[in-house]
């Protein structure tokens, strides 16, 4: 139906005459929320609904048809050496060649034309994605301006620091003022120096300081303005998701732990917290109070919230994502498993939060322990350029193993998501896939990722043993 371009690396988009479609345009490992966003949308308008994904993933295959990928230094380098690349692109990237793609913007015009309005499902709002402004199109989420302003995490902290605790910060103005920063910091904070630029996330952009030694080996270091807080020693790492409706509405979803590696880098997380219960009402709160500002900046949507808990139990606001957050899908899968059959999931609350400015008024939020439904997930990311040496097919959907634990009685189980597939090469930074495992009794956990990890690191070689 749409253009062969040569900026489509792949795609498989056949539409059928009786079906609504909506766009997703975000990487693969969130394509999954989709899902709801098409039983929400089918319940709502009485049709049949269906997406198409815009990605940047290049993979052996897909978890389902109607995929468009996207990607052009994939394409690049295939055009040079005639191999398979997977490499990941930076979301602004991505939004912006998105925004530009001719068979994409076809697609968007001819849909709008045949459906009178068409829905555009993200990971995360971005002002680069444009063609989200184009006549006839409504973003199912917050506005990428006011989303871009509340992801600088200057921008944050200098909101937020009457409302939540926010660690002590200095401010440095390119990289010879960050290093006088650093040799004072070191001198005030014996435990550290937490770096940042105001754009990070998940450990990019961002180092920690212990020794000046530290400093030198990241050299040399962008000219940009940094940011440089103390260090916190602490014990857990606790994230929020949760959902802006307006100025006074926010729906708080659950807490995770997350797995940092490295002091700054995020490879997953673990449900439920192992958190007191007291610390976890705090939490939540802060969460709730942080939403209500976000809501009276015209923020709507879905929005995640991460903090740290030291020793003695006292947190510490650490940053907000104006996003959905890595696990947003296992939320909605936990929500959906835990709440009353006929409670509307995330996405619903999404819905109503951005084309109707309010949320239900059926939401349920978790009020209790949890006792007897666990998960973990990880994040396989290469750090050296590998070679797969074969694929690990999806064993079964995601929200599929979630109702099989908490329904059928099965104890526990692991699948391996996204795996590029055989015969790629994965550059560093690149996920070479995810695993999730979900369990009735939380110590099996460990065990089961541990495996998963195992059967990915089997999967790849190093480029260095080929060659040799």
């Amino acid at each position: 139906m749409f253009s062969d371009e040569d900026d489509v690396l792949f795609s498989d988009v056949e539409l059928e005459d009786d079906t609504d479609y909506f766009i997703y345009v975000g990487e693969l490992k969130t394509d999954g929320l989709n899902q709801f966003v098409k039983e929400n949308l089918s319940r709502i308008y009485k049709r049949k609904f269906n997406y198409i994904s815009i990605v940047p993933d290049v993979m052996e295959s897909y978890p389902h048809k109607n995929i468009l990928v996207i990607n052009p230094l994939a394409g690049s380098l295939f055009a040079q050496t005639r191999k398979k690349f997977s490499c990941r692109m930076s979301p602004r990237d991505f939004a912006g060649v998105v925004s530009y793609s001719g068979t994409v913007l076809e697609m968007v015009r001819r849909l709008v034309k045949k459906q009178g309005r068409l829905y555009v499902h993200v990971f995360e709002s971005l002002p680069e994605l444009t063609f989200t402004r184009m006549p006839g199109v409504v973003l199912l989420g917050p506005s990428g301006q006011v989303a871009g302003m509340w992801n600088n995490k200057l921008y944050q902290l200098q909101m937020l620091k009457n409302t939540v605790p926010v660690i002590d910060y200095k401010v440095c103005s390119g990289v010879s003022e960050l290093r006088g920063c650093i040799e004072q910091g070191l001198r005030d904070w014996p435990d550290g120096v937490f770096v940042s630029q105001p754009y990070s996330a998940a450990g990019t952009n961002s180092f920690i300081v212990q020794t000046p030694d530290d400093l030198e080996k990241r050299f040399p270091l962008p000219q940009s303005t940094y940011f440089i807080s103390r260090f916190v020693p602490h014990e857990f790492d606790p994230t929020v998701l949760g959902v802006v409706g307006n100025e006074e509405d926010v729906f708080i979803a659950a807490i995770a732990d997350q797995e940092i590696e490295g002091g700054n880098m995020f490879r997953g997380s673990t449900f439920p917290s192992v958190l007191p219960y007291r610390e976890q009402l705090e939490i939540k709160e802060h969460t709730r109070m942080v939403g209500r500002i976000l809501g009276r900046s015209g923020y709507r949507g879905i929005f995640g919230c991460d903090y740290i808990v030291n020793q003695s139990g006292e947190i510490f606001f650490v940053e907000v994502n104006a996003r959905k957050q890595g696990t947003t899908m296992e939320m909605c899968c936990t929500l959906e498993n835990l709440l009353p059959d006929d409670s509307p999931s995330l996405m619903e609350l999404e819905y109503y939060a951005v084309t109707q400015n309010r949320l239900p008024p059926d939401k349920v939020e978790i009020k209790e322990a949890i006792s007897d439904l666990s998960w973990r997930t990880y994040n396989f990311k290469v750090e050296r350029e590998v070679m797969t040496r074969y694929f690990l097919p999806l064993e079964e959907d995601e929200r599929e193993l979630f109702r099989k634990v908490r329904k059928n009685g099965i104890e526990h189980k692991m699948i391996i998501l996204e795996h590029v597939g055989h015969g790629c090469s994965v550059k560093p930074g690149t996920f070479l896939g995810r695993v999730v495992a979900v369990s009735r009794n939380r110590e099996i956990l460990d065990r089961e990722i541990m495996h998963g990890r195992r059967l990915l690191e089997e999967s790849i070689t190093s480029t260095e043993q080929i060659h040799e």
